[in-house]
């Protein structure tokens, strides 16, 4: 009787170390971009904050100049987030605090060009800490289980005109063919211009 008690402990502890650790994974993939839906944009409602009265800040800059919310446009766009970065701790340099963030998922910036900054920043980094290939780099930006990582990939290869197998060094070039391709991804469309990722790259 102890004997099988002492199994059927293990076994519920077994089950609960597996499923802690698969939570955990997914917390970790989740740290940049949540689902992608068909279609490869975004374009459905945030999930709007109340508890500012949707108030931004006065020198908020939308994608277009203007400074009103564009609720219509993708999301990575209305929220001049065009990587669609996971809201997270992280300092970015042009984000809005929590209290002015429309979006409760994913990072907002005071104006598009923060937000292509974040987008090469993130890249960067990833890159010099050794995930310097294509399928290295989307399979933690858009992980399997809840997007079609394959295609993301395939899509990513085709406009680098690269293998997947191709070590990529964050040069200048690089990082704009990867921000110009994922963000196409992301958004359905082509947003970001060469001039506005050259002035976001010299920023940082």
């Amino acid at each position: 009787m102890n004997k099988k008690i002492a199994y059927i402990s293990g076994g519920v502890l077994t089950t609960g170390a597996i499923v802690t650790g698969v939570l955990l994974l997914r917390r970790r993939n989740k740290r940049k971009r949540g689902l992608l839906p068909p279609g490869g944009s975004d374009t459905r409602p945030a999930n709007i904050l109340t508890t500012n009265n949707n108030t931004l800040p006065a020198n908020f800059q939308n994608w277009n100049g203007g400074t009103g919310y564009l609720a219509t446009v993708p999301r990575g766009i209305r929220n001049n987030n065009p990587g669609n970065l996971i809201y997270t701790n992280i300092k970015w340099n042009g984000k809005l605090p929590k209290a002015q963030n429309k979006d409760r998922r994913f990072e907002m910036f005071i104006a598009p060009v923060y937000g292509v900054r974040a987008m090469i920043k993130d890249l960067k980094n990833d890159i010099e800490k050794g995930k310097n290939t294509v399928p290295a780099l989307i399979e933690e930006y858009a992980p399997k289980f809840e997007n079609n990582t394959a295609a993301y990939i395939n899509t990513v290869c085709k406009d680098l005109k690269v293998s997947k197998t191709a070590r990529l060094l964050p040069t200048k070039n690089t990082l704009r063919l990867l921000v110009l391709s994922i963000s196409r991804v992301e958004n359905g469309g082509n947003y970001i211009s060469n001039d506005l990722f050259d002035r976001a790259y010299l920023m940082i």
